[in-house]
C-alpha cells in the first residue's frame, strides 16, 4: 500500500493539529451552533442550578476539552507508532485512523447530546452527532492538510535554493572569470586551465589549454585592474607584465638573468619573476 507522505504526521504538525482543532471547533460550534443546545432539559439546568446560556458554554468547553483529548492521545500513539516502531503509515490506514478518532468523537457527544436533546433514541443521537462531528472536523482537518503540503512545499524550494547557490559557488569557484575595463566578463576559464597572464600594451593575453593545446585570447584591461580583480586567489603578480596561475607551475629555473616559471607546456613561454615580486610569489608558494 503506498504511504502517506511523512510530513503529514511529523510531531510539530501533529502537535499544530493538537492545537488547532479544538480552537476551531469551539469557534464553529459558537457561532453556527450546530448542536442541539437549545433543546437542554428544564430538569437538567434545575439539577446545574444554572442558567441556559452558562449550560451551553459548559457543555461547549467540555466537549472541546474532550475532542481535544482524543486527537492529543490518538496523535501521540501514532507517533509512537511511526517512530518508535518505524510504521509507515499507508493512505488507507491513516483514513482509518481519523475515521476512528471521528466516531470516538461522536460517541462522546452522543453522550453530551442525551443531556440536551432527551426526546430522541441514543442510536439517532450517535447519528446525528456523527454528521455534525463531521462537518465541525472536516475544515479543520483539511485546513491543516492544505497548510501541512504548503509548508513541506516551501521547504523544499528553500532546500533547492540552497543547494542551487551552493552549486553555482562551487562551480564559479572552479573558474576564472577575466573582465574587461567596462567590468564585463570575456573569458571564464576553468582555474587548472588557466596558464598566465601577459601585458599587451592596453590588451592583456590570456594564456589557458583547451583540448590540451595552449590557446590565448586578447582582452582590452590592464594589468592593474585585473590583478585587483584577481586578489586573494591562486592567481598572482610575479612581473610588471606578468600574472601566473601557481597551481599550474612545473618548475622555477635560477639563471644570471633571474627565476624563471616553467608552465611545462610547449608554446607557452617561460614567466620571469621580478625582484619586486619575489618575495609575495614565494609566499604564496610556501602557503
Amino acid at each position: 500500500m503506498t504511504p502517506i507522505p511523512s510530513f503529514i504526521y511529523k510531531k510539530s504538525n501533529q502537535v499544530a493539529m493538537i492545537v488547532f482543532v479544538p480552537i476551531f471547533a469551539l469557534v464553529f460550534i459558537n457561532i453556527y451552533r450546530p448542536l442541539d443546545f437549545d433543546k437542554i432539559d428544564a430538569d437538567f439546568l434545575s439539577w446545574l442550578n444554572i442558567s441556559r446560556e452558562m449550560a451551553v458554554q459548559l457543555i461547549t468547553i467540555l466537549m472541546i476539552l474532550a475532542g481535544m483529548s482524543v486527537v492529543a492521545i490518538s496523535r501521540s500513539i501514532m507517533g509512537w507508532y511511526t517512530d518508535h516502531r518505524n510504521k509507515s503509515m499507508s493512505y488507507v490506514k491513516y483514513i482509518a485512523w481519523v475515521s476512528s478518532e471521528i466516531l470516538l468523537m461522536a460517541a462522546i457527544y452522543t453522550i453530551a447530546a442525551m443531556f440536551t436533546d432527551t426526546g430522541k433514541d441514543v442510536m439517532t443521537l450517535f447519528h446525528n452527532s456523527l454528521i455534525k462531528t463531521v462537518l465541525i472536523l472536516l475544515i479543520p482537518y483539511v485546513m491543516c492538510y492544505i497548510y501541512f503540503i504548503w509548508q513541506e512545499r516551501v521547504s523544499q524550494l528553500r532546500v533547492m535554493r540552497e543547494r542551487l547557490a551552493e552549486n553555482e559557488t562551487i562551480l564559479q569557484a572552479a573558474f576564472v572569470q577575466i573582465l574587461d575595463e567596462k567590468g564585463e566578463m570575456r573569458l571564464s576559464v576553468r582555474r587548472e586551465n588557466l596558464l598566465l597572464i601577459e601585458s599587451a600594451d592596453n590588451y592583456i593575453c590570456v594564456w589557458y589549454i583547451n583540448n590540451n593545446t595552449p590557446k590565448k585570447v586578447l582582452v582590452r584591461n590592464t594589468m592593474k585592474q585585473v590583478a585587483d580583480q584577481l586578489a586573494n586567489t591562486r592567481i598572482v603578480r610575479c612581473h610588471r607584465s606578468y600574472m601566473v596561475n601557481l597551481d599550474v607551475i612545473k618548475v622555477l629555473r635560477r639563471e644570471k638573468e633571474g627565476v624563471f616559471i616553467e608552465l611545462g607546456v610547449e608554446g607557452v613561454p617561460d614567466v620571469p619573476i621580478s625582484k619586486t615580486y619575489a618575495d609575495s610569489v614565494n609566499q604564496w608558494l610556501v602557503g
